[in-house]
């Protein structure tokens, strides 16, 4: 495996779809969550240094997979309904990946 190129864009929509399906799971009927809750899961969960969660919350917005309500005191996410479920729709990202 060769080192990335500084100017090479990273694909990691499979990471995205990871994390949009577990906070879809994550949230109840109003599909509402706190910012401490998903600072808490990329922390927790993906172990991700704690500078990189507002990029991560930054591309899932600009993906339409959550929407920053903007509301001060209490810093909620709205998380969109799942377009595709990774889980369930494996196969057409093995082909997508090459795999089959």
């Amino acid at each position: 495996m060769s080192p990335s190129k500084p100017n090479q864009e990273v694909d990691i929509s499979i990471f995205y779809l990871c994390v949009h399906k577990r906070l879809f799971e994550r949230t109840n009927r109003t599909r509402i969550l706190d910012k401490k809750e998903f600072n808490d899961m990329m922390g927790r969960v993906y172990h991700l240094p704690k500078k990189l969660w507002i990029c991560v919350m930054k591309e899932m917005i600009d993906m339409d997979m959550i929407v920053d309500l903007g509301i001060k005191k209490e810093s909620k996410i709205l998380v969109r309904p799942l377009f595709m479920d990774p889980e369930e729709k494996a196969n057409v990202l093995y082909q997508k990946m090459g795999v089959f």
